[in-house]
């Protein structure tokens, strides 16, 4: 961490450009990080720009409405220093993710992240910062602007929270780090209720609609005796997915497909990955590779696009999961 916000805390001094990015259909904890540390950047005397691939989530968006912020959508790479936050993999950064591999010589990239570390990133970037066992990345993203000396505003404390609320299930997936980062930014004046507020998901007929359909179309199946279902739906995987972990699946995965585009959303129980090998991020990223796309996440929650056919996708995710579905050794 020392070595991040002084390569930072420098880069700011000195004016430099710096484009803080985030993944594609980026959600609250992406664009809420990738703001706060840009506008903290700011502050110090960098000329910096939060941005994103390809676009944002709804719910990041009503969350960026509610302190009428913004994120720049594939902005240039005009940038002396690129940082990426919340983005484990350049295939979450779609052509932009392209674009820096090309460019990987020439830009002093920096990744700061919470998800599983992958092999190119810390290859090419100059400096690599990644901290799994943090339930969001907000709180890193809280870590680091208190190391850099910057006090919150009530605004990027919302900021945070809405990202820290969102990343963990409304505080499902939380751990005492998590608490604590909660209080500190309640106490720099983020309003939780506004937050709750912001976060509350639309309940418009097209999101009912797809929920019903979700269970409609669903199959069990009983992998080393687990629930596991799977479904297809136009639009709102992740929520189907989730829906359908709470009303008793030990695992859910939901899909789309249009056009030869492949995306599917996955769920699973907290306690299911205490007592298998299972871990979400792992399934997505290796299905990703099959279907020529992108894909991870975390050990519950996880994601993926790819091209080609729903129906193999889900073939080979439920070969992957059969093979992570067994029981952890007794030695560990």
């Amino acid at each position: 961490m020392r070595e991040l916000v002084d390569f930072l805390a420098d880069a700011a001094r000195r004016g430099l450009r710096i484009l803080v990015l985030c993944h594609h259909n980026a959600d609250p904890d992406a664009v809420g990080s990738s703001l706060a540390l840009a506008e903290a950047l700011n502050r110090l005397g960098a000329r910096a720009l939060a941005g994103t691939s390809e676009g944002i989530s709804r719910t990041a968006k009503a969350v960026l409405d509610a302190v009428k912020r913004e994120v720049a959508v594939d902005p240039p790479l005009d940038a002396d220093v690129v940082v990426l936050v919340d983005t484990s993999s350049l295939e979450h950064l779609g052509k932009l993710g392209e674009e820096i591999r090309r460019k990987a010589g020439e830009l002093e990239m920096v990744v700061i992240d919470h998800h599983r570390p992958v092999e190119e990133m810390r290859r090419i970037a100059k400096l690599y910062h990644v901290r799994e066992e943090l339930a969001s990345q907000s709180e890193l993203t809280l870590q680091l602007l208190r190391e850099l000396g910057v006090e919150l505003t009530p605004d990027m404390a919302f900021l945070l929270l809405a990202g820290i609320v969102s990343d963990t299930g409304q505080f499902r997936l939380a751990k005492g780090e998590t608490f604590e980062a909660v209080h500190a930014l309640i106490g720099a004046g983020a309003d939780y209720r506004r937050v709750l507020e912001a976060l509350k998901p639309e309940e418009d007929m097209s999101r009912r609609v797809a929920l019903l359909k979700a269970a409609q179309r669903s199959e069990l199946h009983h992998p080393h005796e687990k629930l596991v279902v799977f479904s297809e739906v136009g639009s709102f995987e992740a929520d189907a997915a989730a829906m359908f972990v709470r009303i008793g699946a030990d695992v859910a995965l939901v899909g789309s497909e249009d056009k030869g585009r492949i995306r599917i959303c996955a769920r699973a129980r907290e306690e299911l990955l205490e007592t298998t090998n299972l871990h979400l991020g792992d399934l997505m990223s290796e299905l990703a590779r099959d279907f020529k796309g992108s894909g991870g996440g975390h050990a519950g929650a996880a994601s993926m696009t790819g091209e080609g056919k729903l129906v193999e996708a889900k073939k080979r995710a439920m070969q992957i999961l059969r093979r992570m579905l067994e029981p952890k050794s007794s030695g560990g």
